[in-house]
């Protein structure tokens, strides 16, 4: 039985709904959700029972879902120590249901700050009075641009000031195995590994502000939660792409010492390890450097990395596409982008070693599929 945390991050926990969606077909085993402010928010809706009902929440989400810009000036936001919090209460008043929480088998805490007496509130279900629930999950998301929420007199915002990914009221519940959800906010301050066996999701990409959502950013964000789940949990693989499965194809197998004499020879070995680090570390085992120079070759294409692909064959197939309608002049790429389409002289290569490390991978992984075909043919 895993406890799985989750992390606060405003916006971005459009992707917490996806890695949710994931764990759901999965079917792994939660006993205990623990949040920080869009995560306290996202486990809430979780436990109503119905993960439609949290994916549908997100995607009725727009710019204006979160703050109220009823005050004109900047004096006034401040004069009423925040934005207005009433847009979000209303929406929590309207579809969320304290009871299907309670009644959901699965324990639920939260992590909020109160001001009144300067100290962290962490809370579980069991622990906070009858009606009271929902309250502290807004208390939780109470962002500090917002006007303050009061609970009983007293003060509280955003939980993320003391404890953004609460992994550890999951520890001291008992829980050995967790699961925490990273959103990489500038409030991940705690090291997130301990004394259990951690599985932490979290993106390699962008995903967009914390405070104003829109539908195209949350649509890719919930796929981008979906998927790296699912490579989490070993369903994929691949660093920047997702693959079913990695099978050997010639065009992508290992360099020959010849070719790796050329790369001696424009490379450094400080520019690879710089560059390429980041793909070992993640890759492990399937690592190689033609691997990682597909999918770094893919990305300064814009080939998209939001869909699952059978094996690195099939984005292989999309990269000759996009190198087949340059050469037919059927597509377009700026100076700066299309020099990875150019024959460059060595000094120049070095020059775009160094301007752009990934331009000049994808140039020499290009260069290194021409004359591997060439070498075919012969």
């Amino acid at each position: 039985m895993y406890g799985l945390a989750l992390g606060g991050g405003g916006s971005r926990g459009a992707y917490e709904a996806g890695a949710l969606l994931a764990l759901t077909e999965l079917e792994i085993p939660i006993g205990a959700i623990t949040g920080t402010s869009i995560g306290a928010l996202n486990g809430a809706a979780y436990l109503m029972g119905d993960i439609d009902f949290l994916l549908n929440l997100w995607r009725s989400l727009d710019r204006g879902a979160i703050i109220s810009f009823d005050a004109k000036t900047i004096p006034e936001v401040i004069k009423r120590r925040g934005f207005s919090f009433n847009v979000l209460l209303d929406m929590m008043d309207n579809v969320f249901d304290e009871n299907k929480i309670r009644d959901n088998p699965i324990d639920f805490g939260v992590v909020t700050y109160n001001v009144t007496t300067r100290e962290p509130v962490v809370v579980f279900k069991d622990d906070i009075p009858q009606g009271s629930l929902l309250s502290f999950v807004a208390a939780s998301a109470n962002h500090p641009s917002f006007e303050r929420y009061v609970i009983d007199g007293e003060e509280y915002i955003d939980g993320a000031i003391y404890d953004n990914i609460p992994i550890q009221p999951l520890y001291h519940k008992g829980y050995r195995k967790i699961i925490a959800i990273n959103l990489h906010t500038i409030n991940d301050l705690r090291p997130l590994a301990g004394p259990y066996e951690l599985i932490e999701i979290s993106t390699r990409e962008n995903l967009g502000p914390v405070m104003f959502p829109n539908p195209k950013t949350i649509e890719r964000n919930i796929t981008l939660g979906y998927l790296d789940t699912l490579r989490a949990f070993k369903r994929l693989k691949g660093h920047h792409y997702y693959f079913r499965h990695l099978e050997d194809f010639g065009l992508l197998s290992s360099l020959s010492a010849s070719e790796i004499k050329v790369l001696k020879e424009d490379f450094t070995p400080l520019f690879w390890k710089n560059t390429l680090a980041q793909y070992e570390n993640n890759l492990g085992a399937d690592y190689s450097i033609m691997l990682a120079a597909l999918e770094i070759t893919a990305e300064e294409l814009r080939i998209d990395n939001t869909k699952i692909y059978a094996n690195q064959g099939e984005l292989l197939s999309e990269v000759f596409d996009v190198i087949q309608k340059v050469a037919l002049d059927e597509l377009q790429f700026n100076y700066i982008d299309g020099i990875i389409f150019r024959d460059l002289s060595q000094n120049a290569f070095a020059a775009l070693g160094l301007a752009s490390p990934k331009k000049a991978i994808a140039n020499l992984f290009i260069k290194i599929l021409q004359n591997r075909i060439i070498g075919e043919v012969k």
